[in-house]
């Protein structure tokens, strides 16, 4: 395989990459009146792969995702993946698969993806894949090299920061082609700074293969206990895990007790003030405008997903002592969180007490004010019998 190290951030690197597919198209192909200006891109909710696309100058088409039967997993919808190449055939220049991301989602088939794009009636349709921080996985790794072996695979884009502990802003871009790594070098405008690259060169050198080994063995022993103990902390409060087996990053526990909507974000601003940082809290029913495209059940990456849910992931640098404080204080979250709910619901039943006792004495003296009013009318009308007597 080839590669470059680009000085960019997943996002750009991604509308790089599709800038450099296509201008590496065939002059004929582009001369023609129907041209590739469309990315296909299977839905994953977070939005620097989609702004990517717009950024391109391309049309992204979101391919709807699907929940599995029998699991929480959302995943790729192939059916609907194929119809969408049959309609627009002849204009897609790209699929865009994922291989990480936040629970439930699940890497993308991308072996499938591949053999799709490497179809006779797709021949032109390059496959992109967002790996951001798929390299400390072993398991979608492996996903990857059987897709280059069954189909067709041009890029592949992976993170620096997440996967090899360095600053924000760089991106790996590897390819099963040399081509597409040179036209990736010579779309890129202008200079860059040289700090991404030194910081990943550094670091290498000083964990070495042995270290960086080392890295992800303990993410792996830790991973076990992190679902262990996230499970427990799920069960204490009545929720339970997200049933996800094949994301092996992240892990995600159902929110359905703690009554949806702004309640639920509510929950995750308590983190947030608890510096807990790296999870998401996302209720149902969210609705997310993107680039002049709404997208229903955003968070989820699919529509109608039944529960609300919190997600937290077991990455590489991740050290047993911090994992035990984050469940330190993401327990400590949800005992406050109930406790604030528990006196909210106290004091709104004493406000709807005094409006009772305040109701029952209105009731009161409006009885007592039209008693009066009749005994006056009585006397009244004695009065009036009088003088005509």
């Amino acid at each position: 395989g080839f590669g470059v190290v680009l000085p960019l951030c997943t996002g750009m690197s991604v509308a790089l990459v599709l800038a450099a597919l296509r201008d590496g198209l065939p002059a004929s192909s582009q001369r023609t009146e129907q041209r590739r200006d469309v990315v296909l891109w299977s839905r994953i909710d977070q939005k620097s792969c989609y702004k990517a696309v717009l950024s391109a100058g391309l049309t992204c088409i979101v391919i709807p995702t699907t929940i599995c039967n029998g699991s929480d997993e959302v995943t790729t919808d192939l059916d609907a993946m194929e119809q969408s190449l049959d309609k627009y055939r002849g204009r897609v220049l790209a699929v865009i698969s994922t291989t990480s991301c936040f629970a439930p989602r699940v890497p993308d088939r991308v072996d499938e993806i591949a053999k799709l794009c490497a179809r006779e009636e797709n021949r032109g349709v390059a496959h992109v894949i967002n790996h951001a921080y798929g390299l400390q996985c072993g398991t979608t790794c492996k996903l990857i090299n059987r897709a280059c072996v069954v189909g067709r695979v041009d890029a592949i884009i992976c993170s620096t920061d997440k996967n090899f502990l360095v600053p924000v802003g760089g991106a790996l871009v590897l390819s099963p082609s040399e081509d597409v790594i040179n036209n990736v070098g010579k779309v890129y405008p202008g200079r860059a700074s040289a700090a991404p690259i030194i910081d990943l060169f550094v670091t290498l050198l000083s964990m070495g293969l042995n270290g960086y080994r080392a890295l992800l063995e303990e993410r792996m022993r830790l991973v076990t206990l992190f679902k262990t103990k996230f499970e427990a902390v799920a069960a204490k409060y009545g929720e339970r895990p997200l049933v996800c087996p094949r994301n092996t990053i992240s892990f995600g526990i159902t929110l359905d007790t703690l009554g949806g909507g702004s309640e639920t974000s509510y929950f995750g601003s308590m983190l947030f003030t608890r510096c807990v940082s790296g999870t998401r809290v996302v209720p149902t029913g969210q609705t997310k405008m993107m680039g002049g495209k709404e997208f229903l059940g955003f968070g989820s990456s699919t529509v109608g997903y039944p529960h609300s849910y919190l997600t937290a992931a077991c990455a590489i640098g991740l050290g047993e002592d911090e994992m035990e404080e984050f469940f330190r204080r993401l327990d400590k979250a949800f005992k406050d969180f109930f406790a604030k709910q528990k006196k909210k619901e106290k004091k709104e039943k004493e406000r709807a007490k005094d409006a009772k006792k305040g109701e029952d004495a209105a009731a009161a003296l409006t009885e007592e004010d039209t008693s009066t009013q009749e005994d006056a009318l009585e006397e009244l009308a004695d009065k009036v019998a009088d003088i005509n007597v």
